[in-house]
């Protein structure tokens, strides 16, 4: 009876270790996520008048975005969303254009959305939305390594109310990696 015992354990073990692959033991696959805000910006009266006291009509702001400086990163990029919520006060629309600028001053991707006018009605206009861009449709995207994020106002009128418009940027960036 012992004999058996012995022989049946020994073929369980046999059993169980004679499938292992202890080759992938060298190598382990990560999906890491990286999340963080790019950018957050406040327009106000102020912002909408140049020294002169012209109405300016177009905003902008440039990040600059190290994420893909990275190898590992860069090469195991899947796809990153880049969420913008805003709230408005102004009683004028806005035209927001994100650019992901290269190396070289070209834009590799774009994105754009606009922001409605609130009224008497509707002081307080809230929204968001979601850009998602892949690997897959866009293998040039990680050469990206800055945002300009450009705000056209409409309409330009003068005076501009003392109203306030809140933008905030989040990133979502989906990645696959290697480790040997």
């Amino acid at each position: 009876m012992k004999a058996f015992f012995i022989f049946l354990t020994g073929l369980l073990l046999w059993q169980c270790t004679s499938k292992l692959d202890f080759e992938q033991a060298r190598q382990l696959d990560i999906q890491p996520v990286f999340e963080g805000d790019i950018l957050y910006i406040d327009l106000h009266q102020t912002n909408l008048i140049d020294s002169t006291g012209n109405f300016r009509n177009v905003i902008r702001d440039t990040v600059d975005f190290g994420i893909f400086d990275d190898g590992k990163v860069r090469d195991g990029f899947l796809k990153a969303e880049i969420a913008a919520a805003w709230n408005n006060t102004f009683y004028r629309n806005f035209t927001t254009t994100y650019y992901f600028i290269d190396d070289q001053n070209q834009a590799v991707e774009s994105g754009q959305f606009t922001i409605q006018a609130a009224d008497v009605v509707h002081p307080d206009i809230s929204g968001d939305t979601i850009f998602i861009f892949d690997k897959a449709n866009n293998p040039n995207f990680v050469n990206f390594r800055k945002i300009v994020l450009e705000i056209n106002v409409s309409p330009e009128d003068l005076p501009v109310e003392n109203k306030t418009l809140h933008l905030q940027t989040k990133g979502t960036f989906y990645t696959n990696i290697t480790l040997e």
